[in-house]
């Protein structure tokens, strides 16, 4: 009885055997379709896996943004403060001041050179620094911090980027830094060197160098010691673009130019530059009461060399 119900077993799991072998031969290309879709299947849950564990390393999974909020303080008087101070953020972006210092450093004529260069400038600003305002504010809403970069590394949890993206923005930023501080620091070289050098002798002899080399890195040093100790990026660049900025580069040119070459009333220049100094004189005031408002009520946040930016 055993023995038959082992044999009726073997030959019941025979009977199976061949019945698949037998659907095989008759559908052969639905099996392959079959099996071909669960390998892929495989092969598409390993790459997701692995990728999932490369971002992980990497800290850049875009499942750990925050987020996103882009509402607006319910108050009128806030929100044009706000617009205000964001502008005189950006207006910090342009360098116009400096570019008399530019421009009696090259060789005649120097008039093409410049507007060549000023195009050229222009069109890096606006597709850096508009871009990294605009597709900040879109990635991280009201939450976005004036240094973006804190954003994408913050204190608690990963990063949100990769790490070798991350390092060189950091190293750009580094290199921005230093040409904008080598043009900008000439202008307080000049005075400093106007009292300390000896025109009789030569620029590289010791009598020359020395205090140059001295003066120079005191300087340097002073500079890196306050922005250490201020961290107070937003609302710093805010106040310094209102009173600094706006008038340097929007207010003043346009009426050192109507003073100098005199433009007749009639022509369009001349009202022109008008109406550009009224608006911007209106923009600077009102952007000086919003940066320094900010800056008061963030005072109880201000912490001397610490490693939180405010603003």
């Amino acid at each position: 009885m055993f023995e038959e119900n082992i044999v009726g077993s073997d030959y019941q799991q025979k009977v199976e055997v061949s019945n698949i072998g037998d659907s095989e031969e008759k559908y052969p290309t639905k099996n392959k379709m079959k099996k071909s879709q669960s390998v892929k299947g495989k092969k598409q849950k390993v790459r997701k896996k692995i990728f999932q564990t490369e971002s992980d390393g990497e800290g850049g999974a875009s499942r750990d943004a925050p987020p996103k909020n882009y509402s607006l303080s319910s108050s009128k008087f806030n929100r044009a403060f706000d617009a205000f101070s964001s502008i005189s953020i950006l207006a910090s972006v342009f360098g116009n001041g400096i570019l008399p210092e530019i421009q009696a450093t090259l060789a005649p004529p120097a008039a093409g050179k410049m507007e060549k260069g000023l195009r050229l400038c222009y069109v890096v600003i606006f597709f850096t620094f508009y871009s990294a305002a605009i597709s900040g504010y879109w990635a991280f809403g009201n939450q976005v911090n004036s240094n973006v970069l804190k954003n994408l590394m913050p204190d608690s949890g990963p990063s949100l980027a990769p790490t070798w993206l991350l390092g060189l923005v950091v190293v750009f930023v580094l290199l921005q830094l230093f040409a904008i501080g080598l043009i900008y620091s000439q202008v307080a070289y000049e005075i400093m060197e106007k009292n300390s050098a000896d025109s009789t002798q030569g620029m590289f002899s010791k009598r020359n160098l020395i205090p140059r080399l001295i003066l120079r890195t005191l300087y340097v040093i002073f500079c890196g010691f306050m922005a250490a100790m201020l961290p107070f990026f937003g609302d710093i660049i805010a106040v310094v673009g209102a009173l600094g900025f706006i008038p340097l580069d929007f207010i003043l040119p346009l009426l050192l130019y109507n003073m100098a070459l005199r433009p007749s009333k009639t022509k369009a220049t001349f009202w022109f530059n008008i109406v550009i100094m009224v608006t911007f004189t209106g923009v600077g005031i009102i952007g000086a009461y919003s940066s320094v408002r900010k800056l008061v009520l963030d005072a109880n946040q201000f912490k001397l060399f610490s490693n939180d930016v405010v603003g």
